[in-house]
């Protein structure tokens, strides 16, 4: 496992600062020691996100000015909703959206992209939202298998937001390319402020022990670093126990670092650096965890969006 950085820990200076560019924010984070990024790149319908352009040719080189500094593009962040009934033109240019960001990323090399779910739409058949957002996975499924790249899914959309949705989803797809991007804390509000009670925590880390062996990135997020030099929410004890879930399903890639406020990136994010490089190199080899058994179907009820 290595540190990482998602541009989303820039979120406020891209808002704020029109000037500010995703090689500016390569540089700053290869200068802090990080090897590897995670970028954002918008949305269906004219979204370019971080990147600011979705033109193959500047995307390439985005991606070769990172490499000239010493980082690699471990995901392409995507957006989509493959359940937004409202609209569905719209919904159909989700669909094509990813399969554009799935052969760009493996014409790059990039290993992974970021993809979600959907999200429940009141007064609509939770059922038929659910079967929406198998068929655009499905649909896209082929195209990620030719391009050698990997759907990620993020526990972040409501539709199969749970571990245990999240799993029955990759069965249900079967494609060796549907796998996931745990961000723990989406799973509990409270964990990073503190106001998670013991059965919300011990929830976060059993939902990431049911994803972490499809891993192929991760989210970390960062509020802040306590007085004692803990992350935020975690702690020591904390971070030891999420890092040993990710060792124990052998997940070896990135921890791509969410800088969430209120402080200064810039500051925090090499402190966070400095104390999850030495949680991880504290781990001992062990074995794996114990198996979770299959759902055999989705749950039924929506679920709150986290960001």
């Amino acid at each position: 496992m290595r540190t990482a950085v998602h541009s989303w820990s820039f979120q406020r200076r891209f808002q704020a600062e029109s000037a500010f560019t995703v090689r500016e924010m390569i540089s700053l984070v290869a200068d802090l020691g990080f090897t590897g990024v995670e970028l954002l790149t918008g949305a269906a319908g004219g979204n370019a996100g971080h990147l600011r352009s979705d033109d193959p040719h500047e995307v390439e080189a985005i991606v070769r000015f990172a490499q000239g500094r010493g980082v690699r593009v471990d995901c392409l962040s995507t957006y989509n909703d493959f359940a937004f009934v409202p609209n569905e033109e719209w919904r159909l240019a989700n669909i094509a959206y990813i399969q554009h960001w799935l052969a760009l990323a493996g014409s790059l090399g990039v290993a992974n992209i970021r993809m979600l779910t959907g999200y429940y739409v009141r007064g609509h058949s939770q059922i038929r939202l659910q079967d929406l957002v198998l068929d655009g996975i499905r649909a896209c499924a082929p195209h990620a298998e030719r391009a050698g790249v990997n759907m990620a899914l993020e526990n972040h959309s409501s539709v199969f937001l749970e571990a245990d949705d999240i799993r029955y989803l990759i069965d249900a797809v079967g494609s060796p390319r549907l796998t996931t991007c745990p961000d723990p804390t989406n799973w509990s509000p409270g964990f990073l402020a503190g106001t998670a009670d013991a059965a919300e925590r011990e929830l976060l880390f059993r939902s990431v022990a049911g994803i972490a062996p499809r891993a192929t990135q991760s989210h970390l997020k960062i509020q802040g670093i306590t007085p004692d030099g803990q992350l935020m929410g975690f702690g020591a004890e904390g971070l030891a126990r999420l890092l040993g879930i990710y060792r124990a399903a052998g997940y070896d890639g990135a921890l791509a670092f969410e800088h969430v406020g209120p402080g200064n990136a810039l500051t925090e994010l090499p402190i966070a650096k400095r104390i999850v490089d030495q949680a991880i190199a504290r781990l001992a080899p062990v074995g794996p965890i114990a198996a979770v058994p299959a759902p055999s179907s989705p749950t039924s009820q929506p679920q709150a969006d986290h960001a």
